[in-house]
């Protein structure tokens, strides 16, 4: 079954229809601040998002076990609402030029922590929702469509909004897009039966504590080894990309003749081209589990990191913007097959959270390294190292990819 065709099943093409217009919201939402924080911080606005991820990295387990112990509906349509409140207030502050930097960071750590309940409600709802493994796979690649599509359409029209609106009212288009998914979660109510809203076994009961629930996601990863290599993996890939997307593009960007927001956006734009190329191209690839995959899509990555670093025109940032892109999709799409599938749906939100801890500590490393990186050293020469990291790690993978099949 194809993306598209889940699109003919009208509460699957409602919830995308939700989580789409939230996703073109939160790249409105980066966008701004990315660019608000470089401005005033310079490289040093790498801290800002390690904080962010910090935030994520340290609730992101509890909040997978608290999504598979609450009413998993409930818990998305309460947490959108609390984020549209929290960007609509960074939204006021900004039009009331009252906005001081602890705000953003504080905003911004708030938004990070309520993701990490959002995000397993919805991976955990989603194996309820679809009818067969066809149709999970094929939504799990139509929702996983939505962050790229939405680095088209978002970024992509940052220059058009900035002729009529200013780049803090980014915010608010953030805080209308939240309460939009809320509303078409809302209208799913029919689709959950209570015995679907809730989760399933002790957990719900309340019987475990949290520690222990977190013990339970780490001995079942322990046990799945391909998993935990796949994971580490990308941990150590998420610190260069982050480095090189989240803050070495953006100023190497800002120091070329005749930029603005507009071509920053456009190249996450590209970005995001290159991503739904690759998850139209390569998305059924995902049933296969192959992470051979996964690893040949990190070396694709480096290599369109590696055009950037060299580049000295917008124009081929934004190639190398598309091929890198290109290369991440496929191996995103392995890892929620995997976990939803090798996993009991009473712990597919903790082990989601997992991934969630590990693709975390990656951003955070990598956003904290990136300002004395790109202090001491050339914005390009630090691109171009971090992207060869990138080609390495998956290398590597691929390597042992072999051996293992050779066994």
């Amino acid at each position: 079954m194809t993306m598209l065709k889940v699109l003919r099943t009208p509460h699957l093409a409602i919830l995308w229809s939700g989580q789409l217009l939230s996703a073109i919201g939160d790249q409105c939402f980066s966008v701004a601040i990315i660019w608000i924080t470089t401005h005033l911080l310079g490289s040093a606005a790498g801290l800002v998002s390690a904080l962010g991820s910090l935030a994520a990295l340290l609730t992101g387990l509890p909040g997978g076990v608290l999504a598979d112990r609450w009413p998993r509906l409930r818990t998305m349509i309460s947490t959108d609402l609390f984020r549209a409140v929290l960007v609509g207030l960074l939204a006021l502050l900004a039009v009331s030029n009252t906005l001081q930097i602890w705000q953003l960071i504080f905003l911004s750590v708030s938004l990070e922590m309520l993701g990490t309940l959002f995000d397993p409600a919805l991976i955990a709802s989603l194996p309820l929702l679809t009818s067969d493994s066809k149709q999970l796979y094929a939504t799990n690649a139509l929702m996983d469509s939505t962050q790229r599509m939405a680095r088209i359409v978002g970024p992509g029209l940052t220059g058009l909004f900035l002729l009529i609106l200013p780049l803090t009212h980014f915010f608010t288009l953030d805080a209308v897009s939240f309460a939009l998914s809320a509303l078409s979660i809302f209208m799913l109510v029919r689709f959950f039966p209570d015995r679907k809203i809730l989760a399933i076994g002790p957990n719900a009961q309340g019987v475990e504590p949290i520690f222990a629930n977190i013990r339970v996601a780490l001995q079942l990863l322990r046990a799945h080894r391909s998993l935990a290599w796949a994971l580490g993996s990308l941990c150590l890939a998420n610190i260069a990309w982050s480095a090189i997307y989240m803050i070495g593009l953006p100023l190497l960007v800002a120091r070329m003749p005749g930029t603005n927001a507009g071509t920053y956006g456009l190249i996450i734009a590209a970005y995001g081209v290159g991503n739904v190329l690759s998850l139209f191209l390569t998305g059924n690839l995902a049933r296969t589990r192959n992470l051979s995959l996964m690893f040949g899509g990190k070396i694709v990555l480096g290599l369109g990191f590696l055009l950037i670093g060299f580049a000295s025109t917008p124009v081929f940032v934004l190639i190398g913007a598309i091929i890198a892109a290109f290369g991440t999709p496929v191996g995103d799409l392995i890892l929620l097959t995997i976990i939803q599938t090798d996993f009991p749906a009473e712990h597919v939100g903790k082990m989601y959270s997992l991934r969630r801890l590990f693709a975390g500590t990656g951003l955070m490393l990598g956003s904290a390294l990136a300002a004395p990186l790109f202090a001491y050293l050339n914005i390009g020469f630090g691109i171009v190292l971090c992207s060869l990291a990138c080609v390495l790690i998956g290398g590597v993978g691929l390597a042992r990819e072999w051996v293992a099949r050779k066994r």
